[in-house]
């Protein structure tokens, strides 16, 4: 054999020799893959890091993992998913696939988006544990609830499902009391509704983007839109039991046949329906103005206006 015909088998043996090792420690990498999740700083998507555990069996590894969610990532776009300022009293598993998470009570200084993503990646985190079936939170001994004080019950890493954009979504019901015109737009109905949504919203955003889309039919007690055709929500923040909404210019547009109090306490009412809301405030293009329609002052807190809703009895 020429020297060239050597060099050339060593070079192929070398070759198919690396592609079994890599092929190998691919494998192996993929058999004993860990993450830890954790929220990027702008708190939009649940992201996560490579892990290597130390522990083995199931009930040592959830203490691993226990650990692990106060530990910094490595990634400085980052940040824990459980905050510092929220403790974890204690936690139970029962060894049936349910692990049960008691935090004290500051677990409820985080609300909304921030609030969803905590939970996602906190669940995710113990769900790839062989083992951990379902996660459920709990806070100063008692399940978790939601802004309609109603359990959230036990969580499935799947109930979390991640888009192609990284985005973290949580489908879920929502039982909510909204406020829509009666036939003569002088009166509010109120309309009881169900909404399917993706758990990432605040539910105050909820409540108006279903007032933008309009009721949905009722043969019993018909409704008629009272938000402005092209009107968009701009913002939507809660503060010390206020509410601050911020519409585009379109909102002023108002629809005819619609009365001022009618289209604005269609808002307000339907907000303070929620236990977190007792005022709202609404600002065009984040600017408070004096009036709206006619004469209606809107440079004020408004509260909730029973006198103006139809009894449907």
């Amino acid at each position: 054999m020429g020297k060239r015909s050597l060099l050339a088998v060593l070079v192929l043996a070398c070759v198919v020799l690396l592609a079994a090792c890599e092929s190998r420690n691919s494998g192996n990498d993929e058999e004993s893959k860990y993450y830890i999740y954790y929220i990027d700083k702008d708190e939009t998507k649940v992201v996560r890091e490579s892990y290597e555990p130390k522990a083995t069996d199931t009930e040592e590894l959830i203490a691993e993992f226990v650990e692990a969610l106060n530990k910094d990532p490595k990634n400085y776009a980052y940040r824990k998913a459980k905050l510092d300022s929220v403790v974890l009293k204690d936690y139970t598993y029962d060894g049936g696939g349910q692990l049960i998470l008691n935090f004290e009570t500051s677990y409820y200084d985080i609300e909304g988006i921030e609030e969803i993503l905590t939970r996602a990646a906190i669940v995710k985190n113990f769900c790839q544990i062989e083992g951990v079936d379902y996660v459920e939170f709990y806070v100063a001994g008692q399940p978790l609830r939601d802004k309609n004080e109603k359990p959230i019950g036990m969580m499935t890493a799947e109930n979390f499902i991640d888009n192609t954009g990284g985005e973290t979504k949580y489908k879920q019901n929502a039982e909510m009391t909204l406020f829509f015109a009666n036939e003569s737009g002088k009166k509010l109905v109120e309309s009881n509704v169900i909404v399917t949504y993706n758990g990432t919203i605040p539910m105050e955003q909820l409540i108006i983007e279903q007032l933008i889309e309009g009721p949905v039919k009722d043969a019993k007690y018909p409704t008629y839109p009272t938000i402005p055709s092209g009107t968009k929500l701009l913002k939507v923040t809660v503060k010390e039991g206020i509410c601050y909404v911020d519409f585009n210019e379109k909102f002023l547009n108002k629809r005819d046949g619609i009365t001022d109090e009618v289209a604005i306490y269609s808002v307000v009412n339907s907000l303070v329906e929620t236990s977190t809301i007792n005022k709202v405030q609404i600002k065009i293009n984040g600017e408070l103005l004096k009036t709206y329609g006619e004469s209606t002052n809107l440079d004020k807190m408004f509260e909730r206006n029973l006198d103006i809703v139809e009894t449907t009895q």
